[in-house]
């Protein structure tokens, strides 16, 4: 009975020392590799989102697959950011593992076939765009997004969607009529925001987002 408790528990410290994350910890540089490298939860984590990452990738169209990629790389710089930065009475541990999960559980939803059309919610590192249909036809636009984590700034959106050729335009309606223009490209949702005729964008961001904020990007289709 003794040996078979030692054998379990030997199995079991063996278990751990293999998570292992998706880089080599042997080389690991910067404070965020070092902690995940340090803490066996992180490693499984990290390993579990670059398997993820990669198996939705290689469903996608060029274009989205790119996009995936941006997206990949904005997620690891917010990552690192929080690491850095962390809330206060927080751990810099706790708030990456946290973020972790919300990443991986968004590459999971990440459908990489949808339908034609937009209908249906659209998603990326910073926030959600909820595209719906009212009994008569009209599409409705409702989209949110925030600086990631800090949400330093953070964009709303919502209205009637009017269908121009291949995308769909909302139009901001509580202040200067910028637009936001939706085109399906692929297995993803292209946004655009323009402004006014003659009004220059002065790079401050649109009227329904905070200093600096955007809708603009790449939004992926999620079930």
């Amino acid at each position: 009975m003794i040996r078979h408790l030692v054998l379990a528990a030997s199995l079991a410290t063996a278990g751990s020392a293999a998570a292992a994350p998706s880089f080599n910890c042997a080389k690991a540089t910067t404070p965020v590799e070092k902690a995940i490298c340090a803490q066996p939860a992180l490693a499984e984590q990290d390993a579990a989102i670059a398997q993820q990452y990669k198996a939705v990738r290689g469903k996608l169209d060029a274009e989205a697959a790119k996009s995936l990629t941006a997206d990949q790389r904005y997620f690891l710089s917010v990552r690192d950011n929080i690491y850095a930065d962390p809330y206060t009475g927080s751990t810099p541990v706790k708030e990456i593992g946290t973020r972790m999960r919300y990443r991986l559980d968004f590459l999971k939803s990440i459908n990489p076939q949808p339908p034609a059309g937009y209908v249906g919610k659209w998603r990326n590192v910073e926030g959600e765009i909820e595209i719906t249909q009212t009994a008569d036809g009209q599409l409705f636009v409702a989209a949110n997004s925030a600086q990631p984590y800090h949400g330093r700034w953070v964009c709303d959106l919502s209205g009637k969607a009017v269908a121009s050729g291949d995308s769909l335009h909302v139009t901001y309606q509580d202040g200067p009529p910028w637009t936001l223009d939706l085109t399906r490209r692929g297995a993803v949702l292209v946004v655009h925001e323009t402004p006014p005729a003659g009004v220059a964008n002065d790079g401050f961001g649109p009227p329904f987002c905070g200093m600096n904020g955007s809708l603009e990007g790449a939004w992926f289709a999620v079930r």
